[in-house]
Protein backbone atom coordinates (compact mmCIF):
# COMPACT_ATOMS: atom_id res chain seq x y z
CA UNK A 1 0.00 0.00 0.00
CA UNK A 2 1.07 3.25 -0.91
CA UNK A 3 1.18 5.77 2.06
CA UNK A 4 0.29 9.52 1.26
CA UNK A 5 -0.86 12.92 2.74
CA UNK A 6 -4.73 11.44 3.28
CA UNK A 7 -3.91 7.81 4.57
CA UNK A 8 -0.56 7.71 6.76
CA UNK A 9 -2.34 8.79 9.92
CA UNK A 10 -4.84 6.11 9.56
CA UNK A 11 -1.63 3.85 8.72
CA UNK A 12 0.13 4.98 11.72
CA UNK A 13 -3.07 4.36 14.28
CA UNK A 14 -3.04 0.66 12.45
CA UNK A 15 0.68 0.51 13.24
CA UNK A 16 2.19 0.69 9.64
CA UNK A 17 6.08 1.42 10.23
CA UNK A 18 5.60 2.95 6.69
CA UNK A 19 3.73 5.45 8.42
CA UNK A 20 6.65 6.49 10.37
CA UNK A 21 8.74 6.13 6.93
CA UNK A 22 6.43 9.31 5.57
CA UNK A 23 6.82 11.12 8.79
CA UNK A 24 10.08 11.57 8.44
CA UNK A 25 10.26 12.15 4.60
CA UNK A 26 7.61 14.56 4.71
CA UNK A 27 8.64 16.23 8.10
CA UNK A 28 12.29 15.39 9.10
CA UNK A 29 13.56 18.52 7.94
CA UNK A 30 11.31 20.72 9.74
CA UNK A 31 11.16 18.12 13.21
CA UNK A 32 15.17 18.51 12.68
CA UNK A 33 15.33 22.27 12.54
CA UNK A 34 12.81 22.60 15.33
CA UNK A 35 15.06 20.16 17.38
CA UNK A 36 18.36 21.57 16.10
CA UNK A 37 17.37 25.24 17.60
CA UNK A 38 17.71 23.73 21.30
CA UNK A 39 20.22 20.69 20.42
CA UNK A 40 22.52 22.45 18.27
CA UNK A 41 25.96 21.81 20.03
CA UNK A 42 25.23 17.60 20.12
CA UNK A 43 25.08 15.73 17.64
CA UNK A 44 24.40 12.51 19.57
CA UNK A 45 21.26 14.36 21.91
CA UNK A 46 20.02 15.71 18.64
CA UNK A 47 19.88 11.86 17.08
CA UNK A 48 18.64 10.49 20.67
CA UNK A 49 15.64 13.54 20.57
CA UNK A 50 14.84 13.23 17.12
CA UNK A 51 14.20 9.43 17.52
CA UNK A 52 12.23 9.80 21.19
CA UNK A 53 10.11 12.31 18.80
CA UNK A 54 9.59 9.51 16.42
CA UNK A 55 8.69 7.25 19.64
CA UNK A 56 6.03 9.64 20.71
CA UNK A 57 4.24 10.11 17.74
CA UNK A 58 4.29 6.30 16.98
CA UNK A 59 3.03 5.08 20.57
CA UNK A 60 0.46 7.96 21.00
CA UNK A 61 -1.07 8.61 17.15
CA UNK A 62 -4.63 8.90 18.78
CA UNK A 63 -3.67 12.33 20.56
CA UNK A 64 -3.69 14.07 17.27
CA UNK A 65 -6.73 15.89 16.98
CA UNK A 66 -6.92 17.39 13.35
CA UNK A 67 -10.20 19.45 14.18
CA UNK A 68 -7.70 21.37 16.59
CA UNK A 69 -4.61 21.53 14.54
CA UNK A 70 -2.51 20.37 11.59
CA UNK A 71 -0.18 17.52 12.15
CA UNK A 72 2.98 19.35 11.25
CA UNK A 73 1.98 21.52 14.19
CA UNK A 74 1.32 18.71 16.49
CA UNK A 75 4.41 17.40 15.68
CA UNK A 76 6.71 20.37 16.03
CA UNK A 77 5.09 20.71 19.75
CA UNK A 78 5.93 17.17 20.59
CA UNK A 79 9.54 18.09 18.86
CA UNK A 80 9.84 21.23 20.99
CA UNK A 81 9.00 19.85 24.32
CA UNK A 82 11.14 16.57 23.63
CA UNK A 83 14.33 18.76 22.66
CA UNK A 84 13.23 20.94 26.15
CA UNK A 85 13.51 17.68 28.01
CA UNK A 86 16.50 16.28 26.38
CA UNK A 87 18.37 19.63 26.50
CA UNK A 88 17.52 19.98 30.49
CA UNK A 89 18.57 15.90 30.84
CA UNK A 90 22.08 16.87 29.45
CA UNK A 91 22.93 19.19 31.48
CA UNK A 92 21.96 17.17 34.42
CA UNK A 93 24.54 15.06 33.00
CA UNK A 94 27.16 17.51 32.85
CA UNK A 95 26.79 18.47 36.18
CA UNK A 96 26.83 15.24 37.91
CA UNK A 97 30.37 14.92 35.82
CA UNK A 98 31.45 18.27 37.26
CA UNK A 99 30.77 17.07 40.68
CA UNK A 100 33.20 14.74 40.31
CA UNK A 101 36.24 17.43 40.22
CA UNK A 102 34.79 18.57 43.70
CA UNK A 103 37.65 18.32 46.01
CA UNK A 104 35.68 16.07 48.13
CA UNK A 105 35.38 13.33 45.56
CA UNK A 106 39.28 13.64 44.54
CA UNK A 107 40.32 13.92 48.53
CA UNK A 108 39.23 9.90 48.17
CA UNK A 109 41.58 9.41 44.87
CA UNK A 110 44.03 10.65 45.68
CA UNK A 111 44.53 8.99 49.17
CA UNK A 112 44.08 5.89 46.86
CA UNK A 113 47.16 7.51 44.45
CA UNK A 114 50.58 5.37 44.93
CA UNK A 115 53.72 7.38 45.52
CA UNK A 116 56.99 6.45 44.71
CA UNK A 117 59.10 4.56 47.26
CA UNK A 118 56.14 3.28 49.42
CA UNK A 119 55.36 0.23 48.55
CA UNK A 120 53.87 -0.92 52.04
CA UNK A 121 51.25 1.83 51.56
CA UNK A 122 51.51 1.06 47.62
CA UNK A 123 50.27 -2.69 48.41
CA UNK A 124 47.75 -1.27 51.19
CA UNK A 125 46.34 1.29 48.46
CA UNK A 126 46.34 -1.74 45.98
CA UNK A 127 44.22 -3.74 47.83
CA UNK A 128 41.72 -0.83 49.29
CA UNK A 129 41.25 -0.28 45.14
CA UNK A 130 40.88 -2.99 44.32
CA UNK A 131 38.00 -3.43 47.29
CA UNK A 132 36.77 -0.15 46.27
CA UNK A 133 36.63 -1.11 42.28
CA UNK A 134 35.48 -4.71 42.80
CA UNK A 135 31.74 -4.46 41.66
CA UNK A 136 32.80 -2.82 38.46
CA UNK A 137 33.35 -4.35 35.51
CA UNK A 138 36.66 -4.63 34.11
CA UNK A 139 36.41 -2.02 31.27
CA UNK A 140 34.52 0.59 33.88
CA UNK A 141 37.63 -0.38 36.31
CA UNK A 142 40.28 0.44 33.30
CA UNK A 143 38.02 3.77 32.90
CA UNK A 144 38.37 4.65 36.85
CA UNK A 145 41.84 3.70 37.07
CA UNK A 146 43.15 5.88 33.61
CA UNK A 147 40.61 8.62 35.16
CA UNK A 148 41.59 9.00 38.44
CA UNK A 149 44.75 7.19 39.28
CA UNK A 150 46.53 8.08 36.24
CA UNK A 151 44.73 11.51 35.78
CA UNK A 152 44.27 11.39 32.21
CA UNK A 153 41.70 13.42 30.58
CA UNK A 154 38.35 12.41 28.80
CA UNK A 155 40.00 13.25 25.99
CA UNK A 156 43.29 11.15 25.82
CA UNK A 157 41.09 8.02 27.33
CA UNK A 158 38.32 8.98 24.38
CA UNK A 159 41.81 8.42 22.19
CA UNK A 160 43.24 5.54 23.44
CA UNK A 161 40.45 3.62 23.97
CA UNK A 162 38.87 4.80 20.52
CA UNK A 163 35.49 5.19 22.88
CA UNK A 164 33.26 8.35 22.59
CA UNK A 165 33.89 10.85 25.33
CA UNK A 166 29.85 11.15 26.09
CA UNK A 167 30.26 7.38 26.91
CA UNK A 168 33.04 7.42 29.09
CA UNK A 169 31.03 10.25 31.04
CA UNK A 170 28.11 7.85 31.15
CA UNK A 171 30.31 4.57 32.53
CA UNK A 172 32.05 6.79 34.81
CA UNK A 173 28.86 7.98 36.43
CA UNK A 174 26.91 4.83 36.54
CA UNK A 175 30.46 3.07 37.97
CA UNK A 176 30.31 6.10 40.91
CA UNK A 177 26.55 5.27 41.28
CA UNK A 178 27.51 1.60 41.56
CA UNK A 179 30.31 2.57 43.97
CA UNK A 180 28.59 4.01 46.59
CA UNK A 181 25.41 1.48 46.97
CA UNK A 182 28.31 -0.86 46.98
CA UNK A 183 30.12 0.79 49.76
CA UNK A 184 26.68 1.73 51.58
CA UNK A 185 25.90 -2.15 51.61
CA UNK A 186 28.94 -2.71 52.74
CA UNK A 187 28.61 -0.17 55.68
CA UNK A 188 25.39 -1.35 56.66
CA UNK A 189 23.77 1.93 55.53
CA UNK A 190 20.28 2.88 53.07
CA UNK A 191 21.33 2.86 49.93
CA UNK A 192 19.95 6.04 48.14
Amino acid sequence: MDINQENFLLELRQKNPLAIEFIVRQYGPLMKKVIRQYLYDSHEAFEECFNDVLLAVWNNPDRFDDKKSEFKNWLCAIAKYRAIDTLRREQKRKERFVSLENEADLDHWERLAVSEGQEEDADRSAVELEKLLGCLSEEDKDLFFRRYVNEQSVEEISKEKNMKRSLIYARISRGKKKIKRHMECRMGGAVE
